[in-house]
């Protein structure tokens, strides 16, 4: 009897960590990659120059920032599974509105109230999960940071068709189907965070006030460095690797099959990673990854050709969203449960302003004699680099 309420309790913390993986497939997905897709017909029918543009996708990122600062205290004050309700109506909205809304100073805001409510539910809805599991084994932490490979995937396959399908404002009617997803989403959520809250109250693990602990850094700084190199070399691979493709004269449909492919591997991904993460440790998994990432970034260069996009996107979309299931790994196997949403809240701020160091550098790059090669090769040297540090012994 107790095997089989063992295995009950798996299956459910298991089919909790896929619903509650839509949210960052909301969150980042849709909120902050969708956005690449609708870039251009937004420029066009908005009248932005590139420099607009760019700091509309800038604005996202900086939200996101504050967002993973602020989680370890929202979560110490709310709760994981509030701060997680919260922020996805605020995502969920912000998206809604920015269908509707045409001025840029509004239009800046809601990208920042995206980035902010992405960051409160990536963090918070980890929490849930490794608060629901206990401290005992490994949460599907893999499962549930596969929630952002979905939206990509979604995205990557669904918008190009619809904004061909559609009028020049097409690109607003996404934006709403984007909020409105996120309110159905958010339904569908809502079960398994209340479920949450009462496994909160019956072990105790209610809303407290958490303090940073020194030494709770001492134990994790590499890999955390490793995650901010990290966030400079992925971001730089994300931000360009489509502008590389067509400065090379790819199809249209080979960029649309390879940002929809990379997605497709993202959701399959964290689930292969997270054996390999358990059985070598966060550190040795993380490093594995790094390289594997590095790898993908170096294809494209090495050989600019279809196979080489195809297996480029396979290896990066499959790896990229585990080096977050490592670092929580770690920071779940060394540190006490009220700390879990404040170090991971830090660890994920130190990625976010890898992001946005990365598009800058990679840009000034580019812009040098040589275009977006070197630039590119600049995101793989970063991911090698991050390998590196990820085996520094603490």
């Amino acid at each position: 009897m107790q095997t089989n309420s063992s295995s009950t309790s798996d299956r459910q913390i298991i089919i909790a960590a896929l619903v509650l993986s839509l949210g960052g497939a909301v969150a980042l997905g849709f909120g902050r990659f969708a956005y690449a897709l609708l870039l251009e017909p937004m420029r066009t029918d908005l009248n932005w120059s590139y420099a607009q543009a760019g700091l509309i996708g800038s604005a996202n990122a900086i939200g996101y920032l504050v967002g993973t600062m602020l989680v370890g205290f929202a979560v110490a004050r709310l709760g994981a599974p509030l701060t997680v309700r919260i922020a996805l109506v605020l995502t969920s909205l912000s998206l809604l509105l920015t269908g509707l809304l045409s001025l840029f100073p509004a239009l800046l805001v809601l990208r920042i109230l995206t980035g902010l409510g992405g960051g409160l539910i990536y963090v918070g809805g980890a929490t849930v999960v490794m608060n629901r599991s206990g401290t005992a084994g490994r949460p599907p932490l893999g499962l549930y940071y596969s929630g952002p490979g979905i939206g990509i995937a979604i995205s990557g396959l669904a918008v190009p068709p619809l904004l061909a399908s559609l009028q020049q404002d097409g690109w607003r009617t996404i934006w709403l189907g984007m909020g409105l997803i996120g309110l159905v989403a958010l339904v569908l959520m809502e079960p398994f965070l209340r479920t949450a809250e009462a496994h909160a109250r019956a072990s105790g693990m209610m809303p407290g006030r958490a303090r940073p602990v020194a030494s709770d850094y001492g134990h994790i700084w590499p890999l955390m460095l490793s995650f901010f190199i990290y966030g400079i070399g992925y971001i730089g691979y994300m931000t360009f690797i489509i502008a590389f493709m067509q400065a090379q004269g790819a199809a249209p449909a080979l960029v649309q099959w390879f940002w929809g492919g990379l997605g497709l591997a993202a959701m399959m991904g964290g689930a292969l990673w997270v054996p390999v993460i358990g059985r070598l440790g966060p550190r040795y998994g993380q490093a594995i990854i790094m390289s594997m990432l590095t790898l993908a970034a170096l294809l494209p260069l090495l050989a600019p050709q279809t196979w080489s996009y195809a297996l480029s996107a396979l290896l990066f979309g499959g790896s990229f969203l585990s080096i977050v299931t490592a670092v929580t790994s770690e920071i779940r196997r060394r540190l006490p449960p009220e700390r879990w949403a404040l170090v991971t809240g830090h660890a994920v701020a130190l990625f976010a302003l890898g992001q946005l160091i990365g598009p800058v550098l990679t840009g000034l790059i580019a812009d040098l004699p040589g275009g977006l090669a070197y630039g590119m090769m600049l995101s793989a040297g970063a991911l090698a680099l991050a390998t590196g540090v990820a085996l520094i012994k603490r």
